[in-house]
């Protein structure tokens, strides 16, 4: 069964404390952005919430206060533009996050947003770092083989386990 992209978000960020609905804790000029992209992107509804995710079909929830606001809301837009929805295995949900930072660059181009080469590689590694500890021998510690959405095959112990 294919994984959703939005439910094993390996990004985690400070839940914030809960504001009245009229208030913001956005910039100015983070408001003004997120107008612009709303505009320019009617198809899509863009929400505060807990982190920066894209909830398919058409929603992206974004964390008011993050120093990296522009950078992240145009990320995780790029899911939505790129339909990424789900996932079979976990090395597709790296080349996923890959695209979508790819796509990142194009959108920041397009709106005069500066692309952090090292905080998209950062977030990346996140990703890097979830699918090795995903795939690691539950006996003898080494990486396995992803041999389908739901087993791996450890080539030292010959083994293979269903991936939990």
């Amino acid at each position: 069964m294919p994984a959703s992209i939005y439910n094993d978000n390996v990004r985690s960020h400070k839940t914030l404390p809960h504001l009245p609905d009229n208030t913001s804790l956005l910039s100015d000029k983070n408001v003004a952005f997120l107008e612009t992209i709303k505009s320019i992107y009617p198809e899509f509804t863009f929400r505060p919430g807990a982190k920066f995710l894209f909830r398919p079909p058409k929603s992206i929830r974004y964390i008011e206060s993050d120093n990296n606001f522009r950078l992240l809301l145009l990320h995780e837009l790029s899911h939505a533009l790129l339909g990424h929805f789900s996932y079979e295995r976990s090395l597709e949900r790296l080349q996923i996050e890959r695209d979508a930072w790819s796509k990142t660059r194009e959108l920041c181009s397009l709106h005069s947003v500066p692309f952090d080469e090292e905080f998209a590689e950062n977030e990346l590694n996140t990703y890097r770092d979830w699918v090795h500890q995903k795939t690691l021998c539950k006996h003898c510690g080494l990486s396995c083989l992803e041999v389908s959405s739901e087993s791996l095959y450890c080539p030292f112990c010959q083994k293979y386990y269903k991936k939990f």
